[in-house]
């Protein structure tokens, strides 16, 4: 029986015995979200977007443990990476995705501050209250890098309530994680202080053959402190103090996606999945510190709030170039960054009829990057140079932005329909200055200096929204986003250095609806977007990288979620996103070829879930999930397919009113897949793989 078979018994079997059920079924009471993805409160169904909310419980439940993971929980929703946690992912919403070269087009926020760069979509998640993934262009409200959507999360805020909690997980690979919260109300309703902790460690999951030793251990230290100080009735202000450390090894660590081809390059007589053979292990390191400082003044008909973050972030990584046992070259990677920001937010309050919101905004961001090679005995004897010497590219990279927005809904008939519109003001300015192309310490291009570029852009929204009744609305919302232009440092073409924003425009009509008296909460959206001035990353050459403005791209999709509570302790969530992402006139005068309606690389064109939760008061927990990725395009060639495949989990557990134990298998089948990765002409396609088959333990006490 083939995978395709086994999804619609497990389907047709969730579906019998939710109907063996509901002979039982009393009155469900179906619980209202809150969300703040239009930076406002608001019940997640009265928004006229598309919006995935996992709450705490559902974030526990499921054992997400970091940023990457949200992707498997989402429609629509894909992470790639190689495998780095100090390096770059690739998010992807909707067939539009962040590249290696350039800004994001996915915003990642916690506590309503940007992250809106390529090296910060790998944190570790806890103590977090929830995460909303907001779909489709967010230009109007959150500004540049949004073009695809954004995702939101929202860590806890400290209480007037002396409380703590300890969770402490182990399992195969050596795996330990301990993570520590404690709230203490320093002044009786006046200041409280929140802090938490955690710290993780496992072995590879990747076996190095020409080492005999696992690559790819994960070291993981993350601090928050969140000090909240009443000021008066009316006004409290807010510090949080960040601190996070990855320190891991194998610096990419890839698995052959052509074992045959692997064997014969590297003269290895059997690869196993999860084997690979480098002659240098390499490592990796990311460490991030963050500043956030908040004020929040309410009064009868507005809230003002200010927001002031400073983040530092280093981080470094070096690989095995060649991906075998050759003694070739050494790849190495890093980016020294700092960035300040500050919003000013007015919205009004206590109306239903006519609400608005306006704000400004600003950011300044350096970055220090540098990439290149080190060229190993083979490399070094042959060219007859030392040992090490380097090739090596380097830049001081600069961006501002400045905003002003502004949106507003008004309602008619008796508020059942309503008008949202909202209009953004952007001038981004980007700059590229000490510029240099080095091999053993000798420049091989010319400098290049003081490169700067300015953009503006008007980013508007529009909304209709109408409740059929007060369970159904109906919406449809056209909104603009963009990820910026800049400079590629990689190149030494000063011509080809230079790229232009990347724009779209996108239409989405949706239904969210609510059956109360059938436990069942069901929302679907369609959506089309038109993507101008496409930025991809185009390899020159083994040691030149640029981004440039290739074409124009066409995407459409679908997708639903849905929630059966089939008793008051059994429920059946799924999800289904399904996109069609394909390039426009696309010529590559590299490769001599035109792709034009060829797919767009790493967008599965289909994915679902499907879980099936038991909680009952006695403590008894029981949560299955069934988590499916469908068959992309490894490069926008289109010539060789990355498989389709799926993910099962389980996890039981024992819940008492201040205690739980937990017992967890992730990725039962021990199925290999690859999330990202790359082609070599000597060794062949190499990709990031997925997590193999893990088990855990876990406990948790709170007070």
């Amino acid at each position: 029986m083939n995978k395709k078979h086994v999804l619609l018994s497990l389907s047709a079997s969730l579906v019998i015995l939710s109907n063996s059920l509901m002979a039982d079924k009393k009155s469900v009471e179906l619980s209202d979200i809150t969300v703040t993805a239009q930076k406002t409160e608001q019940n997640i169904q009265k928004v006229p977007m598309s919006v995935n909310v996992l709450d705490e419980f559902f974030i526990e439940d499921s054992g997400i443990k970091n940023t990457r993971e949200i992707a498997s929980y989402v429609p629509n929703l894909t992470t790639m990476h190689g495998g780095s946690r100090d390096y770059f992912s690739r998010i992807a919403i909707r067939g539009i995705s962040n590249t290696g070269v350039g800004e994001p087009a996915v915003a990642l926020y916690i506590d309503d501050v940007s992250y809106a760069d390529l090296f910060a979509f790998d944190s570790p998640l806890f103590e977090v209250e929830r995460i909303e993934v907001l779909k489709g262009p967010q230009g109007t409200l959150y500004g540049k890098n949004t073009e695809a959507g954004v995702i939101n999360i929202i860590t806890k805020k400290p209480s007037n309530e002396l409380s703590g909690r300890v969770n402490l997980e182990a399992g195969d690979y050596d795996s330990k994680q301990i993570m520590a919260s404690l709230n203490l109300p320093l002044i009786q309703d006046k200041l409280f202080l929140k802090m938490s902790a955690l710290k993780s460690k496992r072995d590879g999951y990747i076996k190095n053959l020409y080492t005999s030793t696992d690559i790819d251990n994960h070291d993981t230290l993350s601090l928050r402190t969140n000090m909240l100080y009443k000021v008066t009735d009316n006004l409290e202000t807010s510090l949080i103090l960040g601190y996070q450390k990855l320190d891991d090894d194998g610096g990419f660590p890839m698995t052959s996606m052509e074992k045959g081809k692997y064997k014969n390059a590297t003269g290895l007589s059997s690869l196993d999945e999860f084997e690979s053979s480098f002659n240098y292990k390499g490592d990796s390191q990311a460490k991030t510190k963050t500043s956030v400082l908040k004020f929040d003044y309410s009064a009868q008909d507005y809230d003002f709030i200010s927001i002031t973050s400073y983040r530092d972030m280093d981080n470094q990584s070096t690989l095995d170039g060649d991906f075998s046992p050759s003694k070739n070259f050494i790849g190495f990677n890093s980016r020294e960054l700092d960035s300040l920001s500050q919003e000013f937010r007015l919205s009004s309050t206590n109306s239903s009829s006519f609400n608005w919101i306006v704000g400004t905004y600003f950011n300044n961001e350096n970055a220090n990057d540098e990439t290149g090679y080190k060229l190993d005995e083979t490399y070094a004897n042959m060219m007859g140079v030392p040992l090490y010497s380097e090739d090596k590219m380097k830049a001081d990279l600069n961006s501002r932005d400045i905003a002003i927005f502004g949106q507003s809904t008004i309602r008619f008939f008796d508020d059942r329909l309503g008008l949202t519109a909202g209009l953004r003001y952007e001038k981004s300015k980007r700059s590229m200055d000490k510029r240099t192309h080095t091999f053993a310490g000798v420049n091989t291009a010319t400098p290049m200096k003081n490169m700067e570029k300015t953009n503006s852009i008007v980013l508007p929204k529009l909304s209709l929204d109408y409740y059929i009744n007060k369970n159904m609305m109906v919406y449809t919302t056209a909104s603009k986003g963009y990820k910026a232009g800049g400079f590629s440092y990689a190149v030494d073409n000063k011509e080809l250095a230079e790229f232009d924003p990347e724009i779209s425009n996108a239409l989405e009509i949706g239904i969210k609806s609510k059956f109360p008296n059938l436990g069942l909460t069901f929302n679907m959206a369609a959506f089309y977007t038109k993507v101008d001035d496409y930025q991809d990353r185009i390899q020159v050459n083994p040691t030149t990288i640029m981004q440039a403005n290739v074409t124009e791209v066409d995407i459409k999709g679908l997708e639903f979620e849905t929630s059966y509570a089939i008793t008051n302790n059994l429920t059946l969530s799924g999800n289904f996103g399904l996109v069609s992402a394909k390039y426009g006139d696309y010529e590559d005068s590299i490769a001599n070829r035109n792709y034009k309606d060829n797919k767009v690389a790493m967008i599965p064109k289909y994915d679902f879930n499907v879980g099936l939760k038991y909680r009952n008061p006695n403590g008894i927990f029981a949560n299955f999930e069934a988590l499916h990725t469908g068959e992309k395009q490894f490069d926008r060639s289109n010539e060789k397919k990355v498989e389709s495949y799926t993910v099962y989990n389980a996890k039981i557990g024992y819940e008492q009113d201040n205690w739980d134990l937990y017992f967890g298998v992730k990725n039962i089948t021990n199925k290999e897949y690859f999330l990202d990765g790359f082609h070599d002409t000597t060794v062949g396609y190499m990709g990031a793989v997925g997590n193999p088959r893990t088990f855990n333990v876990a406990f948790n006490y709170r007070f």
